[in-house]
Formats: C-alpha cells, sequence, structure tokens
C-alpha cells in the first residue's frame, strides 16, 4: 500500500522550513522517502480546528485515492503555555482526522516557537542579516529574539508571513543536530528504518 504523509503547518515561514527539512531526510535517505509528502499551511494554529479536516477532504483524498493516510500536526506551543482556554482543542482535531479515514496523527511541538529553532544556527541568520562577526547573538530567543536581531540588520521580521531567503540561509543539519526529540516523529514518518 501506498502511504502519503501530511505535514500540517501554521505559516509562510513554517512552509518553506518544513520543505527544506523533508528534503535534509530525502538527502539523507539516499535521494528517496519511503512515502509521499504533502505540506499544508492552515494560515494560522487557530484554523487546525476545521481548516485541516477540510483541506484532508477535498485535497488530499480526491488527489491521493486508495493510499495510506499519515498526518503530522506542527505547531508552536507558545500560544498554549498560559492559556486558560487553548485556541484548539487537539483531541478533537485528531478524532475528527481519524473519522475521516487517517489512519495515524502525530503533533510536533516546536518548544516554544519555530523562531527558537531558527536561532539554532546562528551562524546562517548573521549571514543572512549580514550582521558582522563580532556581534553578539547571545541573549535572543524567540520570536522576539528574531524581531530584535533583524531590527539590528535594519530589517523587519513579522511572524508567519513569507521571509525571503531566511530558511535558505539556514544549515538545516544544524538544526537537525539541536531540535532532533522534538522532531523525531517526523523522520519516523518519512525514512523507513
Amino acid at each position: 500500500m501506498n502511504k502519503v504523509v501530511i505535514i500540517f503547518i501554521e505559516g509562510d515561514t513554517e512552509v518553506d522550513f518544513y520543505k527544506k527539512l523533508v528534503g535534509y531526510y530525502r538527502e539523507k535517505n539516499g535521494g528517496r522517502l519511503s512515502c509521499r509528502v504533502e505540506v499544508k499551511n492552515v494560515k494560522g494554529v487557530g484554523n487546525y480546528q476545521n481548516k485541516v479536516l477540510r483541506i484532508f477532504e477535498n485535497r488530499i483524498i480526491p488527489q491521493y485515492p486508495g493510499y495510506e493516510y499519515h498526518v503530522v500536526l506542527c505547531y508552536d506551543s507558545d500560544v498554549f503555555e498560559f492559556s486558560r482556554k487553548p485556541p484548539v482543542d487537539w483531541n478533537s482535531v485528531v478524532r475528527a482526522l481519524k473519522s475521516a479515514g487517517v489512519k495515524k496523527v502525530e503533533q510536533v511541538r516546536a518548544v516554544r516557537s519555530i523562531e527558537d529553532w531558527f536561532l539554532c544556527d546562528l551562524e546562517g541568520l548573521r549571514s543572512f542579516l549580514h550582521l558582522p562577526k563580532k556581534f553578539s547573538m547571545t541573549g535572543y530567543t524567540g520570536q522576539k529574539g528574531l524581531e530584535q536581531l533583524f531590527r539590528k540588520a535594519n530589517r523587519t521580521y513579522i511572524k508567519g508571513t513569507e521571509c525571503r531567503g531566511l530558511v535558505d540561509a539556514l544549515d538545516i543539519s544544524v538544526i537537525v543536530g539541536k531540535i532532533r526529540s522534538e522532531i523525531t516523529k517526523i523522520e519516523q514518518e518519512l525514512i523507513d528504518n
């Protein structure tokens, strides 16, 4: 049976990152993956509740009839940390997907935010922002840290929007080495072990 892995993400910057991550695993696995892969942007974490199921039923099933469906829900954990009423009921999303025919649903939470992952490759960021070698890159965390770094370079970073060239400038192997425990479910889905 053929398998398709659908990676749902929450913003434009994540599209670039997860496509690069899939490419990294493809290269690591000799130029192939154990499945087909689709990266789908729900455009905001709040859209996971309804949009994921619509995309799955209206786009994935017609495009991949007869496939075994595996879904990976990727999101930043920072919006859920202190919220009394989180924007998404993940159990409800998982139940809906399984009722619609998904065999397996995994969740990949960026501890705090994906911007923290970007900050794992300080040299790539320094190069992208054209910051001098002597510029101290310590102490920056998350979205606010990335915004501050961009301001130091007279640029603007806006979460969830496409930031041309940012992800291309990052060394994905450096990032994977530092966040492996957070993304191991993606690797397991994409590569035959």
